[in-house]
């Protein structure tokens, strides 16, 4: 069996899945004791698919798998398509599962059964998605939905019911994970009463940066694998250039594929991975229209050693030549940490901001 740590696609099993042994316990025994729903957390490129799939893999449970990457938050019909889509790939790779319920699922509202699968319904008829997982229920079926931050507003709202239905009257077990952290919390409702899910338990797991030593590892680990020895000094420029951040390591590991692995490949890495995120970054503000320059100035800020809520008042003012109201620069500060390119930092009665990405940071250095 050949170990691959550098493949760039999210890891199924365990042995290619890098030191991350007490994330997995915690995943299991959350799954074992039959939490209603766990939690996995972190900032792009940890790898949190990897650890769900690894997970749920081990556990040999079937699964449903949504994956809300790139959903139109406002539309029912991109949601039910995402689930319908789901639910089709777990009948095709299930069918005993399939064979045993199709005929119980002609009952279900809005559903229409087909030879291999369901056509979802969203508009007069709404299909009971909450009637469909409850029949899944009894062959101990998973619900996993990768990055449920994605969806807010009316349809985040509404989905967030059906969690907390499937939480209060089923014993399925659910699984969420999300990049952007704030905007997680705010979707399980954690500091808002009104919110559907809020008040419920949930185990949450969260993925941290590897330290030097680790992804120093991770490379020495990744190399052997591929049959090469790559110099020390230039495994440490890459860590110190990538930071502990397991995406751009692997992204580095398979760059070496095609090229010597040297200083001047880890800044062809770093380039081109600089596009990336500045495009996602970008996107982040297409949704802020608004607002964007002083978005843009607060991660400037904080790039340059702004790091302090003072600091970086003093550096919009600055910029704009007046006033900055403080209940303004909360909503940027907040918007930024929610979605996970900026991080708040406590050090006892010290606070302050940092960039999540190093990559990122790089973008907005002058």
């Amino acid at each position: 069996m050949v170990v691959i740590y550098f493949d760039i696609r999210p890891k199924r099993r365990k042995e290619d899945l890098y030191d991350r042994e007490k994330e997995l316990k915690e995943f299991e025994k959350s799954l074992k004791q039959r939490n209603p729903l766990t939690v996995i957390s972190g900032v792009r490129r940890l790898g949190k698919t990897s650890l769900l799939l690894v997970g749920l893999n081990e556990m040999k449970v079937p699964y449903i798998l949504v994956d809300f990457r790139g959903i139109n938050p406002n539309s029912r019909r991109d949601i039910y398509k995402k689930i319908e889509s789901a639910v089709n790939t777990f009948f095709q790779q299930n069918r005993t599962i399939w064979e045993s319920v199709k005929e119980v699922l002609k009952s279900i509202s809005g559903l229409e059964i087909l030879g291999t699968g369901v056509n979802f319904s969203w508009k007069k008829e709404k299909t009971d998605l909450a009637a469909l997982f409850k029949e899944l229920e009894k062959y101990d079926v998973v619900l996993a939905f990768d990055e449920v931050q994605n969806l807010r507003g009316p349809m985040g709202e509404e989905f967030s019911g059906l969690l907390a239905h499937l939480y209060d009257y089923s014993d399925i077990r659910m699984i969420l994970t999300g990049s952007e952290v704030g905007l997680l919390h705010d979707f399980l409702g954690m500091d808002n009463p009104k919110a559907p899910l809020y008040g419920r338990y949930f185990k949450e797991i969260t993925l941290e940066r590897f330290s030097k030593d680790e992804s120093l590892n991770f490379l020495r680990e990744g190399f052997r694998q591929m049959g090469s020895e790559v110099d020390e000094e230039i495994l440490e420029y890459a860590v110190e250039r990538l930071d502990g951040i397991v995406g751009w390591l692997v992204f580095f590991g398979i760059k070496s594929l095609e090229k010597r692995p040297s200083k001047e490949l880890v800044e062809e890495v770093f380039e081109e991975a600089k596009l990336l995120v500045i495009e996602e970054f970008n996107e982040f503000l297409k949704k802020r229209k608004p607002a964007e320059e002083r978005y843009t100035r607060v991660m400037e800020a904080v790039a340059n050693g702004k790091i302090t809520w003072e600091r970086i008042k003093d550096h919009l003012e600055e910029r704009e030549g007046k006033t900055i109201a403080d209940s303004v620069l909360s909503r940027l500060l907040k918007g930024l940490v929610n979605s996970s390119f900026l991080e708040r930092v406590e050090e006892g009665r010290n606070v302050y901001y940092r960039i999540a990405d190093p990559i990122l940071e790089e973008c907005f250095k002058s």
